[in-house]
């Protein structure tokens, strides 16, 4: 049966939506028991204010509400998961890319990367699976160096090491970070020293701004990339 948050999901993604895109919407991820089913959920998402009706069977998010956090997948990415899951379909990863910070940044930067964070086990094999296409610079858990000399300013895909527990959600069949993982890694990985200094501070206020973080989730995993006091300073410094 349909929820509340799986028509918050499909609000996000549409600034207006229409009850019949929601019904098919639903309907595809065999989420829907019955049309009617429906109007209960959106009464209540109505009355405490986290919908807005702009005409009939239409509706709109409020311009004020934050939006949970949701990656829309390209279909390079979809493509790339595509193959990894062909060919190793035990394998757990997540995949995503660079686009997804530079609405938060102050001053854009000239990158353009697609990371691929999978478990250590196949790591090395994934990489070797992507590398054998032409075409494409790749690059398997570069170090500070890597990046300064190869990567920094140049179109890449970066395999990374997937930590145990790493929060994830999943965009179209396809495991993607949360909000909260993109938080913690961009606060001292390698890959994201294009956010260094008062830039870093400027995408955490701006994430909090405009999507809902899970503090506890945050903590957690931060503690788990033994990054928790440097994230705790981010969010003091930062009065999140």
């Amino acid at each position: 049966m349909a929820t509340v948050n799986d028509i918050l999901k499909f609000a996000n993604t549409h600034k207006v939506f229409t009850r019949k895109d929601l019904i098919r919407y639903l309907t595809d991820l065999k989420r829907l028991d019955a049309p009617s089913s429906i109007s209960e959920q959106l009464n209540r998402l109505l009355k405490n204010g986290q919908i807005i009706r702009r005409a009939r069977g239409v509706y709109i998010l409020p311009t004020n509400t934050k939006k949970d956090f949701i990656i829309l997948c390209s279909d390079d990415i979809k493509n790339i998961a595509g193959q990894i899951r062909q060919k190793f379909p035990f394998a757990e990863f997540c995949i995503w890319d660079s686009s997804v910070i530079l609405p938060f940044v102050h001053h854009i930067p000239n990158i353009k990367f697609i990371y691929i964070d999978v478990e250590r086990d196949v790591a090395e094999s994934v990489f070797n699976l992507l590398n054998s296409g032409a075409g494409r610079r790749i690059f398997f858990m570069p170090t500070q160096t890597d990046f300064n000399r190869y990567i920094s300013g140049n179109e890449a895909l970066i395999i990374r090491q997937l930590i145990s527990e790493a929060p994830l959600q999943q965009t179209d069949g396809i495991n993607t970070p949360s909000i909260e993982k993109i938080l913690v890694d961009i606060a001292g990985d390698t890959e994201f020293v294009f956010l260094g200094g008062n830039e870093l501070h400027y995408v955490y206020t701006n994430i909090f701004k405009k999507h809902n973080v899970n503090k506890k989730k945050l903590l957690r995993y931060a503690a788990r990339r033994a990054r928790k006091k440097e994230v705790e300073q981010l969010l003091n410094s930062n009065k999140l």
